[in-house]
Formats: structure tokens, C-alpha cells, sequence
């Protein structure tokens, strides 16, 4: 099968001279979500190191949890703000998914963990929230995210010891659908690449924890990737 890719021209000087490094790649960021969020929030625009945007009510405070703070390799790999830069190369982009950070649910007394999504999270955004990617300011795919399913994720059972408490995880479809593309979203090293997390309308998210941190939870947007790369 041909892939397609962008053009290279604008390589590294750096790079050994008409020899790429091709490899398939997961392209990702994310954003925290928590109770009250509304509005938009862009995902790709930053690299690790800087702080990840957050949609929560403005009564409330923003997580304190140290992995849902700063961009790190659990939260992108994007190292050029808003590019892919020459770290990662042109890619063309075959599918993606909107994953969902999910909460635990402690056995003995069936609590749900003060951070991830529980069932009523994930039915929040399911319900309001949409995607938009733009590719040098051009809108790619634009769509709700209950049509972007999950790249990954938790599927199975959980269970609780507690009397009287009834305990469930949801996942954004079933773990590994992803959204395939047929016809490609081709990206140059200095495209600008924006992500778009929108709560429609005037809605708001209306989490399980409505003080506090407000149920922070964090959402993944994913590209499956075949990169062409700076060979070195």
C-alpha cells in the first residue's frame, strides 16, 4: 500500500542527505476536564514541560495532581509548539481516537477515586462535547466525540465489597476502535497542528464532584501516525 506524505523540503540540516526514517507513530496531547468545564480548549498547541489546559468551572480549583499539571511523555510527545517540527518529521495521519482517563472505584467501600472519569463523567462528554482538528489553519475532520471512539483504555469489570452500592466504568467505545480514515490528513513538520476540545453551546460538564478539584479527568486526542522522518 503507498502512503502518501507532505513535502519534505523544509528538512534539517542536520539530516543525512535523501534518506528518510520511516516508522509508525502514536501523535498525541491532551487537556483536564473537570466539573463546570465549558467553552474551548486547544490540545497540540504546547510541548512537555508546559502546563496543561484545563476546562473547569471558574468557582473551582484547578487539579493538583502532578500528572494532570505539565505536559510530560505520559501527556504528548510533541516537543515543538504546534508543529511536529523536525523531532518528528511529515506525517500522514490514517486514523484517530479521543481517549478518557478513568477513575477506580476503591472495592471495600465502591468510593469512586478523587481523579478519572466515572461513568457519569463519561456520559458528560459524551453527551456535549465535540473535536476539531485544523492543519495550517484548515479544518480536517470536525465531529462529536461519541464518533471519535477510544485508541486505548480500560475494558472489563469492577466490583465492590460495600452493602448497598452499585459501581461501573465506561470507556468511549470499546478500547482500540479508533476513527479510520480513508482518505489521509497529510502533516508538514511546519504545519501548524491545533486540536480543538469543545463543550457545545452554553453547556457545561456536570461531573460527580461538583467542589473542590471537581472530578478532574484527562482526555487524550491520539493520531495514528506514519511518520517520514529525519534520518541521522
Amino acid at each position: 500500500m503507498k502512503i502518501l506524505f507532505p513535502d519534505a523540503s523544509q528538512r534539517s540540516p542536520t539530516a543525512v542527505g535523501g534518506t528518510s526514517d520511516l516508522r509508525d507513530l502514536n501523535v498525541y496531547s491532551s487537556a483536564v476536564l473537570a466539573h463546570g468545564g465549558g467553552g474551548v480548549t486547544q490540545v497540540f498547541t504546547q510541548p512537555r514541560g508546559a502546563s496543561i489546559p484545563e476546562l473547569i468551572s471558574g468557582s473551582l480549583t484547578a487539579t493538583t495532581n502532578a500528572h494532570q499539571m505539565k505536559y510530560t511523555e505520559l501527556t504528548t510527545n510533541i516537543t515543538q509548539a504546534g508543529q511536529f517540527g523536525s523531532a518528528l518529521g511529515e506525517g500522514s495521519v490514517r486514523a484517530l481516537g479521543l481517549d478518557i482517563e478513568n477513575a477506580y472505584v476503591t472495592a471495600s467501600t465502591g468510593a469512586l477515586n478523587t481523579y478519572g472519569a466515572g461513568q457519569q463523567e463519561v456520559s458528560e462528554v459524551m453527551a456535549k462535547m465535540f473535536f476539531r482538528l485544523l492543519i495550517g489553519g484548515k479544518n480536517q475532520i470536525e465531529s462529536a466525540i461519541r464518533h471519535l471512539p477510544a485508541s486505548g483504555g480500560i475494558n472489563g469489570n469492577t466490583f465492590t465489597t460495600a452493602t448497598a452500592a452499585t459501581v461501573s466504568v465506561l470507556s468511549n467505545g470499546l478500547p482500540g476502535s479508533w476513527r479510520s480514515l480513508k482518505v489521509p490528513i497529510l502533516i508538514a513538520r511546519t504545519d501548524t497542528v491545533v486540536g480543538d476540545l469543545g463543550v457545545a453551546g452554553s453547556s457545561t460538564l456536570a461531573f460527580s464532584v461538583i467542589t473542590g478539584v471537581g472530578q478532574p479527568c484527562l482526555i487524550w486526542a491520539n493520531l495514528k501516525t506514519a511518520i517520514k522522518g529525519d534520518a541521522r
